[in-house]
């Protein structure tokens, strides 16, 4: 879960902002103190950095060794034919559900959750762990984001989201127009499609036609709170509407959408009432039309490159 935006000084620029969720140094990866590694044998590449704490409280299997001098946890190798995937999805399985019996983390709520992938896990198969647990173990965890926009003679519009007030994370913040965390056995694309019906009841077949896959942005957070680190790789669409498309509320996580001004947009995400994360998806949308220039940024190269910094652990399989 991403820093609650209540737990920092009110933003002043878009590297303000930024900063709110992408909070990490860029050489984590070598500096981690006091952080654990997460190892998956025979990979030597950490995929996950996880807390101290954790460490201590997590109901860890035998299949986990903990070396506290090097700062490890480390899965043991898959034995001798066995499927490297399903030994990885096993042994994690193990480790959470005794967490979610013994009520360890209140994170877990007591409650089973959808898998999420591994990213760049070398294995014969998905990797995966609850979505849950992901920031417990300190992974990289996939989103996917849609911008609709309606162009206007004074530039483009966007269709904001308002979260439910019901919602446990974030409620009532503003949003996305459309925006999930990418299941382990889909493609982000697969996401935005079920996510653009269930959430705005937009047609699958003019989002399938007219969707535009953009790029990525990419961050890597610890929350201000817990002290959790994990990091994010956020897929991210565009779509152009018409003016007589509107997006409309459907599965109860969306109270409202709105059509919102891009200065509109910025000022809001100044107020802290955006999700922290989706600032990122919004200036990221600002640089690729032209609402943010070098011209009248200072911060442009900079912002540009911290929307996608590099991640500390690997995004694709070294195999």
């Amino acid at each position: 879960m991403a820093t609650n935006p209540k737990d920092h000084h009110p933003p002043r620029s878009f590297l303000d902002l930024i900063s709110i969720v992408d909070n990490v140094p860029l050489d984590f990866d070598t500096n981690c103190t006091p952080y654990y590694r997460l190892l998956l044998s025979p990979d030597p590449r950490p995929h996950g950095y996880i807390h101290p704490s954790t460490v201590s409280r997590m109901p860890w299997p035998p299949s986990f060794a903990i070396d506290h001098d090097r700062r490890r946890v480390t899965l043991s190798p898959p034995p001798p034919g066995a499927s490297a995937s399903h030994h990885a999805n096993a042994a994690l399985q193990v480790a959470v559900d005794a967490a979610i019996e013994g009520k360890i983390f209140p994170m877990l709520n007591g409650m089973h959750s959808e898998y999420f992938r591994v990213m760049g896990a070398r294995a014969d198969g998905v990797v995966q762990i609850e979505r849950f647990a992901a920031s417990l173990f300190g992974i990289a965890t996939r989103g996917a984001h849609l911008t609709c926009f309606v162009r206007t003679a004074l530039g483009p519009k966007i269709w904001v989201a308002r979260r439910s007030l019901k919602l446990f994370t974030y409620p009532g913040m503003l949003d996305s127009t459309v925006a999930g965390g990418v299941k382990a056995d889909h493609s982000p694309m697969d996401c935005i499609l079920a996510e653009a019906t269930e959430e705005a009841s937009l047609p699958e077949d003019l989002v399938a036609e007219q969707v535009r896959s953009v790029g990525v942005v990419t961050l890597a957070n610890k929350n201000i709170r817990t002290e959790l680190h994990h990091s994010e790789v956020l897929y991210v669409y565009d779509l152009e509407l018409a003016e007589s498309v509107i997006p409309r509320p459907q599965d109860g996580e969306v109270a409202e959408f709105l059509l919102m001004s891009c200065s509109e947009v910025k000022q809001r995400m100044m107020n802290d009432e955006f999700k922290p994360n989706v600032c990122l998806v919004m200036i990221d949308f600002f640089v690729r039309h032209g609402v943010i220039t070098p011209e009248e940024e200072r911060d442009y190269v900079d912002i540009c490159n911290r929307l996608r910094r590099k991640l500390p652990v690997p995004m694709t399989s070294d195999e």
